[in-house]
């Protein structure tokens, strides 16, 4: 069995609550399922009903809060958004027993659980920022749920997995990290245009389609070199020269890999050791 339970690498993000008993039972949720990373997009509500956080005051002392949704999922390998929305642009991705299994597919990946305001959810922009969204089950003419309840649920399919997987053995390989799909969209991106795939006027945003695909994908580094491979080949057909397997570096990340680069030799040729932090 290869599902390990390490949930501090998944961050429960609400975004703009504005009842703070949601927010207190929230805390008390994760703590009963082992997870501890909450965020908070805008303010944490002061209303002073956080009693229902008993015994889980330090989640509630340790929330991290962001201005906005795209500052909260910074540096996060995949972004899942829960909405009750269906329809013809919100596709959905998961039931919450597939969200729960994907989770568990990337052992070694930072994920992010987005939950819409309690009013409206979360704008078109936002639900942008997430590639990937799950939809709960619910009475079709009443299938809005209370925003505690709805990460109870969600967290509940994520920590109860792996007993019910016990008999099964089912394995999990080391699927790409964020950045490396960053990566590949922009390869991906920059061989259209070399191309000229892209019209004047253009009606679909293609970066979020490949960001969306990617996740979906949940590709490892193989496929990662294959799919540059391919990519670098249509561009070799196309333009008549290889695009290469690597985008150029830009300047600032040119001198960064040049500093890096030096302090690395001052501390290999240094007769004492050296920390690059200090």
């Amino acid at each position: 069995m290869n599902i390990r339970q390490d949930f501090a690498r998944i961050a429960v993000i609400l975004v703009e609550p504005i009842y703070g008993g949601n927010v207190g039972a929230i805390a008390r949720i994760m703590h009963n399922f082992c997870f501890s990373d909450l965020r908070i997009v805008g303010k944490v509500p002061e209303k002073n009903d956080f009693y229902l956080a008993m015994h889980s005051e330090e989640i509630l002392e340790n929330v991290n809060t962001y201005s906005t949704l795209e500052e909260a999922i910074n540096g996060l390998d995949r972004v899942i958004a829960f909405s009750r929305r269906l329809g013809k642009n919100k596709p959905v991705d998961f039931t919450p027993g597939q969200m729960a299994k994907y989770v568990h597919s990337l052992p070694d990946s930072k994920i992010g659980l987005v939950f819409g305001r309690e009013t409206y959810g979360l704008t078109d922009s936002e639900a942008e920022l997430c590639p990937l969204r799950c939809h709960f089950m619910a009475n079709p003419s009443f299938p809005s749920l209370n925003l505690a309840q709805a990460v109870a649920l969600a967290l509940w399919e994520i920590y109860s997995l792996p007993w019910e997987e016990k008999q099964k053995g089912e394995k999990y390989y080391n699927s790409a990290s964020g950045k490396e799909l960053d990566e590949i969209r922009n390869y991906i991106l920059e061989v259209m245009r070399q191309c000229g795939f892209f019209q004047r006027r253009e009606t679909i945003n293609w970066d979020a389609f490949l960001a969306k695909m990617l996740a979906q994908l949940n590709p490892d580094k193989n496929m990662l070199y294959r799919l540059r491979q391919m990519f670098n080949r249509f561009n070799v057909l196309v333009t008549g020269k290889g695009l290469g397997y690597e985008l150029p570096n830009s300047s600032s990340e040119k001198k960064e890999n040049k500093k890096n680069s030096e302090l690395n030799n001052s501390c290999s040729n240094a007769s004492r050791p050296c920390n690059p932090d200090t």
